[in-house]
């Protein structure tokens, strides 16, 4: 018992509900166990794979540490928030005041296999007397065990045969530490400058306590004698020793209620909160494409987000450079070296798919040096006006390009969301090529022979019929992806708050501290795990009516609606008035005048929840099971099947089964209704009882959701602090079609 014991899971299960300092109970809830860091099986992860997951981490800690360290910048009467207050000390640089993501070295990528845990908290209350017992370490505990019977009371008094449970209370603080009870507290010391735990002693010289836990609130528990029955304090108080730490010499009475620490059950959510991310794997397919969402390379995706969306514009070819530094001979040196360049681009990636991975790696640098220097030369003749620019994008399209890893996170990025989904269509959606006999992508209006009817003589009649309903839901398309792949990794955690900034807490806001998960032995050294979790599973791919999108756009009359030039698609419009988006949407304002881009990814996000609702209810998944993704720019989104068991086809066996059924619910009144009434519709329309769903499922949080986008409900978004209610977007749809 003195030693960490394994467990094995899910992958999932694993890497998230039992990641490294969760607390749980097994089946039956007998017993609270801690999680512990444990080394799962090395996981061979391609080159572009490892290069995201490296920079999400990079990214959210920074967003995180920015966050946490302004949280009272408006307030200069609140004391001021220190570095290591807002994130890991692993996460700070030398001189401990800056983010900073460690060395790959001190990370260890691996698979999930299995997860060590111990008893936790030992701590101990007599169900019959109230007499309370801790231990500091298992050895300990061990030693005592055979005091812990009903024959070996400890009562001083003698008041019964004790019983003896696990206190299920233990406190947390917003640093991510916390502590078993115990009577006393830990407190700084002046004099020894450090911390230093201090047990009480009654006044009476006893050293034996019970437990008062009569009052309801847990907070308003505390320690009474054993002996004499006096209280040690009017209710049981607890500091945190690392905030304590960090503050140290500073700490004064008006940083008292910094440290104070919070009693809750080790079961409330609010004791852990995993940190984890995703992003769709590509793998090695498509890598091409996404290179231009990498640094330097502003150029070539301003090209490619001008031939997707119809800005008009024309890529930079070699014979444009040649025309330009066609008798200029101060150019002649730049020509040469761009021509070079561009020929050692072609040698590597003729020859990059036949070599080995290990050489590969060491290519891919190389062809992004070749790409750099190009580009390079590119910008430095435009920049001397030899080289005349051929994209002429939107001034508000060049900000955002160019400011975009400072204005949206990854998840939300209306640019890198637009290169996903190309790379989606080429490697997906657009392949007709078949493997075992089924497409990658099958439109549900395009049916083939596994998803068509057993009559095959119906599957027009079928396909018509879906069509229809589709119209109706103001869908262009929407069909079934046979292997959505995705990358899932999870390398933290925080306590008390999921974000950045612990709201009002006594009086002011606190900085929720980002820890990663504790170190673990690998390689004759300590790293830090990162769990990560592959699957390629089914997935339901939906794309929304252009022109009925911008139909209901226009008709919600928000202040920075666009109009699109000839040729131009929406996403040319969206991309212009696309708004900040951060890791924790914490950068959202309600307004009179709310802007379209928000309305639009509202939109989007409810769609993918309406969906995700009857999914579930058709194939008998739990909403816990399903995902989504979003994809703005292309108004489309897509929700899969989340997990790494055996998929058995459900969502395949949901569309042959039930499809047309949960189409047809879908267009239902009731589809939009909810039980919480109007209070829901007054404070946005999106209420647990209706749209929202477990975080586990959501992309955002359960930000960003109203039923009034779908149907009119007589409300409108919490964004949106307009007298008027506004129309739906089924609505819209009867307008038009009537």
């Amino acid at each position: 018992m003195a030693k960490a014991k394994s467990m094995n899971r899910s992958r999932n299960q694993l890497a998230t509900a039992y990641a490294p300092e969760s607390f749980f109970t097994f089946e039956g809830g007998m017993g609270a166990c801690i999680a512990r860091s444990a080394a799962g099986e090395t996981i061979q992860l391609s080159e572009p794979t490892i290069d995201l997951i490296f920079e999400r981490i990079n990214e959210l800690g920074r967003a995180w540490f920015n966050a946490a360290l302004s949280a009272r910048d408006g307030d200069p009467t609140k004391p001021r928030i220190l570095p290591g207050q807002c994130v890991d000390q692993a996460l700070l640089n030398p001189s401990r005041t800056e983010f900073q993501l460690p060395g790959l070295d001190r990370f260890y990528l691996c698979r999930p296999s299995h997860m060590e845990y111990t008893p936790a908290p030992l701590t101990f209350v007599c169900r019959t007397c109230g007499l309370f017992q801790d231990y500091e370490s298992l050895g300990r505990l061990d030693d005592d065990l055979k005091y812990l019977t009903p024959e070996n009371c400890r009562n001083p008094k003698k008041k019964g045969v004790c019983d003896w449970e696990q206190l299920d209370v233990i406190f947390v603080h917003w640093s991510g530490h916390w502590e078993a009870a115990f009577p006393g507290q830990w407190y700084w010391s002046d004099r020894d400058s450090k911390v230093i735990k201090r047990y009480d002693s009654c006044v009476c010289g006893s050293s034996q306590f019970r437990l008062n836990r009569r009052s309801a609130g847990i907070g308003d528990w505390f320690f009474e004698c054993a002996a004499c029955d006096k209280p040690l304090s009017p209710k049981w108080l607890q500091n945190d020793r690392d905030t304590l730490r960090i503050i140290g010499p500073a700490m004064k009475s008006d940083r008292l209620t910094e440290v104070r620490m919070q009693a809750t059950p080790y079961r409330a959510s609010s004791a852990y909160y995993v940190k984890s991310d995703l992003f769709i794997d590509f793998k090695d397919g498509s890598q091409q494409l996404l290179t231009r969402l990498r640094p330097g390379r502003d150029t070539e995706l301003k090209d490619v987000i001008a031939r997707l969306y119809g800005f008009a514009s024309q890529p930079i070819t070699e014979d444009d450079v040649k025309r330009a530094c066609d008798g200029k001979s101060e150019c002649t040196k730049d020509l040469l070296d761009y021509l070079a360049a561009g020929n050692a681009i072609q040698t590597i990636e003729l020859q990059i798919d036949a070599m080995t991975e290990s050489l590969r790696a060491a290519m891919r640098d190389l062809l992004d040096t070749a790409y750099n220097n190009r580009q390079r030369i590119v910008d430095d003749l435009r920049q001397r006006q030899i080289l005349l620019p051929k994209t002429d994008l939107p001034i508000a399209v060049v900000s955002n390009i160019r400011d975009r890893q400072s204005k949206f996170a990854s998840k939300f990025d209306p640019f890198r969301l637009a290169i996903e989904h190309a790379a989606l269509k080429s490697t997906r959606l657009d392949v007709e090529k078949r493997t075992n006999g089924k497409k990658p992508y099958v439109s549900f209006t395009r049916l083939d022979e596994d998803l068509a009817p057993e009559d095959k003589d119906k599957t027009g009649e079928v396909q018509n019929a879906t069509r229809s309903l589709l119209d109706k839901l103001g869908l262009e398309d929407m069909g079934l992806i046979r292997e959505f792949d995705l990358c899932r990794f999870s390398f933290g955690y925080s306590r008390m708050e999921p974000a950045p900034i612990l709201r009002d807490k006594r009086g002011m806001d606190m900085p929720v501290r980002l820890n990663l998960f504790p170190p673990v032995r690998q390689n004759d050294g300590t790293r830090f795990p990162v769990y990560v979790v592959q699957q390629g599973n089914e997935a339901i791919y939906v794309r929304l009516k252009e022109e009925l999108v911008l139909e209901w756009l226009r008709d919600l009359d928000c202040p920075d609606m666009f109009d699109l030039n000839a040729g131009e698609r929406i996403g040319a419009g969206l991309l212009s008035a696309a708004q900040p988006m951060s890791s924790f949407l914490d950068n959202l304002s309600e307004s009179v005048t709310p802007p379209v881009y928000l309305y639009l990814y509202t939109l989007l996000h409810s769609y993918s929840h309406l969906l995700m609702k009857h999914m579930s209810e058709y194939s008998g998944l739990d909403l816990g099971s399903l995902g989504e993704y979003i994809f703005p720019a292309d108004l489309a989104f897509v929700v899969y099947r989340n997990g790494t068991t055996m998929d058995l086809g459900n969502l395949s066996a949901l569309w042959r089964n039930a499809g047309s059924s949960m189409l047809t619910a879908m267009l239902s009144s009731k589809a939009t209704l909810c039980g919480t009434g109007s209070l829901c519709t007054e404070r946005g329309g999106a209420c647990p009882d209706c749209l929202m769903m477990p975080e586990t499922s959501c992309i955002a949080g359960n930000k960003l959701l109203s039923r009034s986008v779908l149907r009119s409900v007589g409300g409108k978004p919490r964004l949106d602090k307009r007298s008027s209610p506004i129309r739906g977007f089924l609505d819209t749809i009867k307008t038009s079609t009537a």
